[in-house]
């Protein structure tokens, strides 16, 4: 009976020890990763609690097969009478216990720990009925051998130990031998997601592998005022920018190359977004990319989706400097373009055409009788506007040129382009230049 009672303990005691290593190992691997965007990766509540009854299951069933293994091994003799039954037992336990327990460690664990990373959630409903299904064969091999040794009584003892092992999984399941709401904070803290806007327009990830560009990120400081960081999180001040950006890439800078992405919180007031630009205008920067939300669970950890954007020359009216140096000719090239036709989109808690409110979702049609070469589009700013409705306008804008000029075939046109950049068929660009100019992207952008 004495060793009845130590073999249960010692089976505890190791399912506890496994699942502890386990926990701590899932958390370390965790620490030691960020995604492609730098940010920490944070398990949701409920796909955490899967993952600890997983790992408990398994840490039951290897410390029951332990407990047994302890239970029938004793010494014998060299002379003495194999028991054959007990051999027979000992041996299923050495592979369910050692055996698999290194398979399962340097196999399973740590496949479906990088696999759940790059995954997200639609790794739960990929692995959920396998690791289910492992669970119950592994457990059915322990019911093999209460089979063996067991005579009387035996669906109900069978049925007692089920019981007991799901009860005590449940409960070694709500252990948690690291404190990761404390390691989820730190972590945030020292590599904070960015809540950036959301686009309906997607048409211009085309860029999203070029990870050589600068990043610059926009957020809230501790103070709630807008404040720049760069791509470690490590504040920096808005005069510094220039320094930034020359010091990324000289050569790239000179000839015009440096492309800058900007990652920005999306409540935050639209003017710091346009200040932001015009400091990058006044740097020979004309092109500029907006970071925005990537919704597919799949991909959402290696990219965010982009917007590219060629920043308007008018934002030098709306935001008039004193003691800078004379503008670079050419800047002011808009001024002198005649066009018949200017639309004006007032953009405040909602969207406003010739003083009528315009859904968003009808933004698009409403926008494209005004999209040809002899018009232009303004967008004017109200006092509240933020990024989030900014980005909104502009992917309705952006969405109006591009099914405008999709009815030439300008996507098909534009995706051969693309995928054969060292091609120089000039049929081919004159046509792309042709529609483009015909649906040209033109806005000027003033505030209220």
């Amino acid at each position: 009976m004495k060793r009845i009672v130590l073999s249960v303990i010692i089976g505890l005691l190791s399912a506890i020890i496994l699942y502890g290593f386990y926990d701590v190992l899932r958390e370390t691997d965790r620490m030691l990763f960020l995604d492609f965007e730098n940010r920490p990766v944070i398990i949701p509540e409920s796909e955490r609690q899967l993952y600890n009854l997983f790992f408990a299951a398994i840490s039951m069933i290897i410390g029951n097969s332990i407990g047994i293994s302890y239970l029938f091994s004793r010494s014998q003799k060299a002379f003495s009478r194999r028991n054959n039954k007990r051999n027979r037992i000992l041996n299923d336990q050495a592979f369910l216990g050692a055996t698999f327990l290194h398979w399962f460690t340097k196999i399973w664990f740590l496949f479906c720990v990088f696999t759940s990373q790059f995954m997200g959630t639609k790794f739960i409903d990929t692995f959920l009925w396998p690791s289910i299904l492992l669970v119950i064969v592994l457990y059915l091999d322990t019911w093999k051998t209460l089979l063996t040794v067991i005579k009387n009584n035996r669906w109900k003892i069978q049925s007692v130990h089920l019981i007991v092992f799901v009860v005590l999984t449940f409960m070694l399941s709500r252990i948690n031998f690291v404190d990761y709401k404390s390691l989820d904070a730190s972590m945030i803290a020292s590599n904070p997601t960015m809540d950036v806007p959301s686009s309906a327009y997607l048409n211009d990830n085309y860029r999203r592998n070029h990870y050589d560009n600068l990043v610059i990120k926009m957020d809230f400081d501790s103070k709630h005022r807008v404040s720049l960081f760069n791509e470690e999180n490590e504040q920096i001040e808005w005069s510094e920018l220039y320094e930034l950006i020359l010091d990324f890439n000289e050569d790239l800078y000179y000839s015009s190359r440096t492309l800058v992405r900007l990652r920005a919180n999306r409540n935050i007031p639209v003017k710091y977004i346009k200040e932001f630009e015009l400091q990058l205008l006044e740097m020979n920067q004309w092109r500029l990319v907006y970071e925005v939300a990537n919704n597919d669970e799949l991909t959402a950890s290696y990219y965010n989706n982009e917007l590219d954007k060629r920043i308007s020359p008018s934002l030098q009216d709306a935001f008039p400097r004193t003691g800078k140096p004379p503008r670079i000719p050419g800047w002011d090239f808009y001024k002198d373009q005649k066009f018949q036709d200017t639309l004006s989109v007032y953009i405040s808690e909602g969207i406003k055409i010739d003083n009528r409110e315009v859904p968003l979702h009808m933004l698009p049609e409403k926008l494209k009788s005004h999209i040809n070469e002899s018009s232009i589009i303004e967008y004017i700013y109200g006092d509240n506007v933020t990024y989030q409705d900014y980005i909104n306008v502009l992917s309705a804008h952006k969405t109006a040129a591009w099914e405008l000029r999709a009815t030439e075939n300008f996507d098909k046109i534009d995706s051969v382009i693309r995928r054969n950049i060292f091609s120089r068929d000039k049929k081919l660009y004159e046509e792309r230049d042709r529609i483009t100019k015909k649906y040209p992207f033109r806005i000027t952008e003033r505030f209220e």
